[in-house]
């Protein structure tokens, strides 16, 4: 399969996690169209784990040889990186982005290749997805339609594994990932295709499952470095706050109902106000209390929600 007749490439960034990889991997393979490519990026410095994702790839690779596979290391010490290395080489005409512990659903490839094919100008597209949260027994649609007036400073979507992009329009506006950033670098990467007034779409069909848990995630990590915090704020201003401040917040949510959270109430009011430079907000503390009290009465409660304010945000957007 030469270059030019590659129509998209699954790029899937790994590191530490060769389970989860393989399960990424066989969603990929059901829902393979034709002429594609799947490439992994090996984000591992341990040689041990990139081994182990070599011989996984080729596996694959002899199993399905009706697609092209493709292995790349990186040594970039982020996934921002690892994803702008495998995006400069990937030879699809569109791209799918998709982390190593979540998973495509079924038709996830051909529904979204066939609205990037119908519209050449659409720089990106992204769908809505099931969050499957570990260990709790129920998933949750998420989805918030695209709209310019809501959307000016960001993009409401959950990961980076809902998105498609057309990779020329990408490389021609120099459009890729900020490799200092550890965090939050897809909202920056769609805060920069903002504000370049690049063609963007969603859709309402979940065709991707995020799953959340507490294996090495970035949302069960601790805040440590908050470097990226200095980087957006140098670059989008202080409007950025509202984005960081959430997210701040919601690391210790979510490591709380994991069960993984080690520090005291007294150290995460601490550490929250360092890195916020204020008091967290009433509404964490009320979350926090919930979800000490009974981490799954908190999930129902949020997911109920989330419904509520999926359904009056996604009218707003429908009738604007």
């Amino acid at each position: 399969m030469n270059g030019n007749s590659t129509l998209v490439t699954v790029l899937i960034p790994t590191r530490n996690r060769p389970r989860l990889l393989e399960r990424a991997l066989l969603s990929v393979v059901k829902n393979a169209v034709k002429n594609m490519e799947v490439m992994v990026v090996d984000n591992n410095p341990d040689p041990a784990f990139s081994n182990g994702v070599e011989k996984t790839l080729q596996d694959f690779e002899r199993s399905h040889p009706d697609i092209a596979w493709q292995y790349l290391h990186s040594a970039k010490p982020f996934a921002s990186g690892a994803r702008n290395d495998g995006l400069k080489i990937a030879k699809g005409q569109f791209v799918c982005l998709l982390d190593d512990d979540d998973e495509l659903l079924n038709n996830s490839l051909a529904t979204r290749v066939q609205y990037l094919l119908n519209d050449a100008g659409l720089a990106l597209l992204y769908c809505a997805n099931e969050a499957n949260i570990y260990p709790y027994p129920f998933k949750m649609y998420r989805y918030y339609k695209y709209d310019k007036v809501r959307h000016s400073k960001g993009l409401m979507m959950m990961s980076c594994s809902s998105i498609i992009i057309n990779k020329k329009i990408f490389i021609d506006n120099n459009l890729f990932f900020d490799e200092r950033l550890r965090r939050m670098e897809d909202y920056d990467l769609c805060r920069r295709l903002i504000e370049l007034n690049l063609k963007v779409k969603s859709i309402p069909d979940a065709l991707v499952q995020i799953n959340m848990h507490p294996d090495t995630r970035l949302s069960s990590n601790t805040l440590g470095n908050t470097d990226f915090k200095q980087i957006l704020l140098s670059k989008w201003g202080n409007e950025t706050m509202e984005y960081l401040d959430s997210y701040g917040e919601g690391l210790f949510i979510w490591r709380k109902c994991f069960g993984i959270e080690t520090n005291s109430y007294a150290d995460i009011i601490k550490m929250l106000s360092e890195y916020m430079d204020r008091k967290p907000s009433f509404l964490f503390k009320l979350k926090y209390l919930m979800v000490s009290v009974s981490p799954a009465l908190f999930l129902w409660l949020y997911h109920f929600l989330i419904i509520i304010s999926q359904f009056y945000k996604n009218k707003i957007a429908t009738n604007l």
